[in-house]
C-alpha cells in the first residue's frame, strides 16, 4: 500500500504545532522580561552579531555625549601639556647651558692649581708676555683666525698647556653674573663653547699699552653669555683669571661700530686694557658693542666671591608669563567642571530624596 506523500502524520503536526507555541510563549515572556525587545529590536549578546533582518539596538545619546566630551578634554590637555614644554625648553636648556660654563670656568681654575711644576705657570705667563710684545712690533691687527698667518702657529701653542684643555682663561664679571671660559680665537665653533680670545689683540695677562678683546655671542637659544653686556654700566668690575694670576678692570665706556671696523680697537701708552664684544642690537646683529675697561688694582685677592646662580633674562620671564597663565586658564577650567559636576549630583540627590518622600 502506498502512501500520499501530501499527507503529514498527525503526531508530526501536533508536535511542530507544539513546537510553534513552545517559541511564541518564549518570545512573549523575554518582552514581558525587557520592555526594549518590544519595539523589536533584539540585543545581541557579546561576541555575536545581530540576526538578518534585525537592526541593532540604539546606543545611548547622552553616555556616546559624555565619552566625546572626555576625549576632546584629553586632547585639549595633551596640546595644552605640549605647549608648556615647548616654552619651557629654551628657559631649561639656558639655564642648564649656562651652569655648565660656569662649571667649565671653575675647572679651568682647578686644573691650573694641578700644573705641576707651579713653576711652570710663571713659564706659560712668560711666554705670553713675549707673545704681547711681538704683536705691538707687528701693530696688533686684531682681526679674524685664519691658519697660516705669520705667527698663528705660535698663538695657539701659547697659553695652551693640556692641563687646561684648551682654555685660555676664566672671564668673570659678577655685576651680570657672567662667568666664562676663554678659548683660543673668535671661530664660530669657538663661540658655541664659550667666550673667544680674538686674534691679533693682546693675550690677557696685562701690561703697559695692552688691550685685549674677548668676545662672546648675544641671543643664543640655549645660553646666556654676553645676552646682558649692554646692561654694564661704567665703574663695573670685570676679572680675568689666568694661570693663577687675576687681574681686575673697571668699565669706563663703550661704543657701536660696524663688523670690519677693527680700526675702532685703540692701544695707548700708560694704560692696560680690556674691551668685550658681542653682536647688536639683539637679534639682528648687523653692529658690533665694543665695552672698554681698564686695569685697577687688585684690592681682595679672594674678590669676586659667590658661584653660580640662574639669571632670568626677559623672554624666560616673558615665558614664563605666558605659561603662568595658560596654566591659570586651565585650572579654572577644571575649577568650573568640578563645580557643575557637584552642582548636579546635588540636584540628582535632591530630587531622589523628594521622591522617595
Amino acid at each position: 500500500m502506498t502512501s500520499d506523500p501530501s499527507e503529514v502524520p498527525a503526531g508530526a503536526a501536533r508536535s511542530t504545532s507544539s513546537q510553534h507555541v513552545t517559541r511564541a510563549e518564549r518570545f512573549s515572556a523575554a518582552n514581558r522580561a525587557d520592555p526594549a525587545n518590544s519595539t523589536g529590536h533584539v540585543e545581541p549578546t557579546d561576541g555575536m552579531e545581530p540576526a538578518d533582518g534585525m537592526e541593532p539596538a540604539p546606543k545611548r545619546p547622552n553616555q556616546t555625549k559624555k565619552q566625546r566630551k572626555q576625549k576632546k578634554r584629553r586632547r585639549d590637555l595633551v596640546w595644552i601639556i605640549l605647549g608648556v614644554l615647548i616654552l619651557l625648553y629654551p628657559i631649561v636648556a639656558t639655564l642648564y647651558n649656562d651652569w655648565q660654563l660656569n662649571n667649565q670656568a671653575e675647572a679651568y681654575s682647578h686644573d691650573v692649581d694641578n700644573i705641576q711644576p707651579p713653576q711652570l705657570t710663571q713659564h706659560y705667563l712668560q711666554q705670553a708676555r713675549a707673545y704681547n710684545e711681538y704683536l705691538a712690533k707687528q701693530g696688533h691687527h686684531a682681526r679674524p683666525a685664519k691658519e697660516g698667518d705669520e705667527g698663528f702657529d705660535r698663538y695657539m701653542k701659547t697659553l695652551n698647556p693640556p692641563e687646561t684643555k684648551g682654555v685660555m682663561a676664566r672671564l668673570r664679571i659678577p655685576s651680570i653674573d657672567v662667568d666664562l671660559p676663554v678659548y683660543h680665537t673668535t671661530n664660530s665653533d669657538v663661540l658655541y663653547r664659550g667666550a673667544g680670545h680674538m686674534y691679533g689683540s693682546d693675550l690677557p695677562v696685562g701690561g703697559d699699552g695692552n688691550n685685549s678683546l674677548i668676545s662672546a655671542h648675544t641671543g643664543m637659544v640655549n645660553a646666556s653669555m654676553f645676552d646682558n653686556l649692554r646692561k654694564l654700566k661704567d665703574g663695573d668690575e670685570v676679572f680675568v683669571e689666568v694661570m693663577g694670576e687675576k687681574l681686575k678692570y673697571k668699565v669706563h665706556g663703550r661704543k657701536v661700530v660696524k663688523p670690519n671696523e677693527w680700526q675702532q680697537v685703540t692701544y695707548e701708552k700708560g694704560k692696560d686694557k680690556l674691551t668685550l664684544v658681542t653682536c647688536t642690537p639683539y637679534g639682528i646683529n648687523t653692529d658690533r658693542l665694543l665695552v672698554n675697561a681698564e686695569r685697577v688694582p687688585l684690592d681682595n685677592p679672594n674678590e669676586p666671591s659667590g658661584g653660580w646662580r640662574p639669571v632670568l633674562s626677559w623672554w624666560m620671564i616673558l615665558d614664563l608669563i605666558i605659561i603662568l597663565l595658560v596654566l591659570l586658564v586651565v585650572a579654572w577650567r577644571e575649577y568650573k567642571a568640578w563645580r557643575r559636576k557637584k552642582k548636579q549630583k546635588e540636584t540628582k540627590a535632591t530630587q531622589a530624596t523628594e521622591q522617595t518622600a
